[in-house]
């Protein structure tokens, strides 16, 4: 992290003693969305610090909110710093350890997902609603206004989530919602995760894997220099995630398993395409809330969401029968 850096309308400065290394960071959010998300960060926290589920080390991973004033013309809170690097910096400088590092990063939020998890079955209205219909209803708005001849793929897409997940019984918990690798920080280039920042579009009762894929797949960004929609294309049209992606997947969950012993598995068996898909369509969203006004929100739409609905357009051969058949392989490969 530099000493200053502007973060959508969130100023970011690192606060440092006369010597030594930084002591706390410094935000301050002069816009509705910066605000609104600092003070979501500060709930989140507030909420995790107490959570029983959770133990004392992890909790360690996380900024504590030192000060926080809400004024006429900003939001400012005061955090402590997490030492060490920021992911995507040391995968900028060695992506020849994207996989080990991945693994590293899907472990150490791996506690979180696990101890906050209950097991619910999709057959109602609110989840759909939530994990589906809310997140293709800000896609479709975005269509509407950017590409108005992509809305039926939006309407395809929706209806094959929907079909593909009601019915199926998956594990809910708490998630960072913005889980890339800008907001881990590692020791050095063979970790350890020292901490998880920014935490503004926390939620509990959400997929743990929206977390896991987004993080897999913002990290093949970065190494491969392309932009999400490219890579998510990429994927759909392969089948699923890559073997290296897939092997860093395996390698934090067969961890976690481990870690519970003989208690109940908690990671589902669900078709790559489809969490692969879910976890676009839920990044998508949320990015759009943030650059719905910005000047270069064409070039968004071309680069992250274009490609993947195209892609889908062309997805004849995909059927939810064949999601869900695929499923427990997809798990075991």
């Amino acid at each position: 992290m530099p000493p200053t850096e502007l973060v959508g309308d969130t100023a970011v400065v690192l606060l440092r003693p006369a010597q030594g290394p930084p002591a706390a960071v410094l935000k301050v959010a002069r816009g509705l969305l910066g605000a609104a998300d600092l003070r979501t960060q500060r709930r989140v926290l507030a909420e995790l610090a107490i959570h029983q589920g959770l133990g004392d080390e992890w909790r360690e991973l996380l900024p504590r909110i030192l000060a926080f004033d809400e004024r006429t013309d900003a939001t400012v809170s005061v955090e402590s710093y997490r030492p060490g690097i920021d992911l995507a910096e040391v995968l900028a400088r060695h992506p020849n350890r994207v996989e080990e590092l991945t693994a590293a990063a899907l472990s150490a939020i791996a506690p979180l997902h696990r101890r906050t998890a209950t097991f619910v079955v999709v057959d109602n209205v609110c989840l759909l609603r939530r994990w589906v219909v809310e997140p293709v209803a800000s896609l479709t708005d975005i269509c509407r206004r950017l590409e108005p001849g992509l809305v039926p793929e939006v309407d395809r897409l929706g209806t094959m989530l929907r079909q593909t997940l009601v019915g199926r019984r998956m594990p809910v918990s708490w998630t960072h919602g913005n889980y890339t690798p800008d907001n881990v920080r590692v020791a050095g280039v063979r970790g350890p995760v020292t901490g998880i920042v920014d935490w503004g579009g926390a939620r509990p009762g959400q997929p743990a894997l929206i977390d896991e894929y987004l993080m897999i797949l913002m990290a093949s960004c970065q190494v491969e220099r392309a932009d999400l929609g490219a890579v998510v294309a990429e994927r759909l049209r392969a089948g699923g995630l890559s073997d290296g992606e897939r092997h860093a997947l395996r390698a934090a969950r067969d961890q976690a398993d481990a870690d519970i012993g003989g208690r109940e598995r908690i990671h589902e068996r669900i078709d790559e395409r489809v969490a692969i898909l879910l976890t676009w369509l839920h990044h998508v969203a949320d990015s759009w809330r943030k650059c719905a006004t910005h000047p270069n929100q064409h070039i968004w739409f071309a680069t992250n969401v274009a490609p993947v609905l195209h892609t889908v357009a062309a997805w004849h051969g995909f059927d939810v029968s064949s999601a869900r058949a695929a499923a427990p392989q997809a798990a075991h490969r």
